[in-house]
């Protein structure tokens, strides 16, 4: 089930294919990209929605794994909620050096195979503001720069 506009929030965790957000244009990352290649996630990733500018219509996020990397760092697993399977209880990592600049549209048009409902929408840290900012803040850190996705 595919994602509305209202429902690109701040802590929501949606399954995008990465094609689609290339293909659509406008979105920016800050993976590295050097002599071995591009490190930028591809295929369909989860990512968690960590900064939103509404009035732009733009939102920052970050890929989502299932297996840790040199730069990656856990989520908490008790500041998980919604659709259970693959998600409470399981082992879940973001890349420090990983964000993606994505306008909203974006999201909703590549989010088509996201199997959550209204009633189960996954999300992360949902009432922790100071969490999602945790995460967000890497991006100033980051050792790249933005570029198109």
């Amino acid at each position: 089930m595919s994602f509305s506009h209202e429902d690109v929030t701040l802590g929501l965790v949606v399954q995008l294919d990465t094609a689609v957000l290339r293909s659509l244009g406008g979105c920016q990352t800050n993976a590295v990209l050097g002599p071995e290649g591009d490190r930028s996630v591809v295929g369909t990733q989860d990512f968690l929605v960590v900064g939103l500018d509404a009035a732009a219509g733009r939102c920052t996020a970050v890929p989502l794994f299932a297996k840790t990397a040199v730069g990656n760092q856990p989520l908490e697993n008790g500041k998980k909620s919604g659709r259970a399977e693959q998600w409470i209880g399981t082992d879940t990592f973001f890349s420090r050096w990983q964000h993606w600049r994505l306008p909203v549209a974006s999201v909703v048009a590549a989010s088509a195979d996201d199997p959550a409902t209204n009633a189960d929408r996954r999300r992360y840290a949902a009432t922790d503001r100071s969490a999602l900012d945790d995460i967000k803040n890497w991006e100033g850190r980051n050792r790249a720069s933005y570029r198109d996705a």
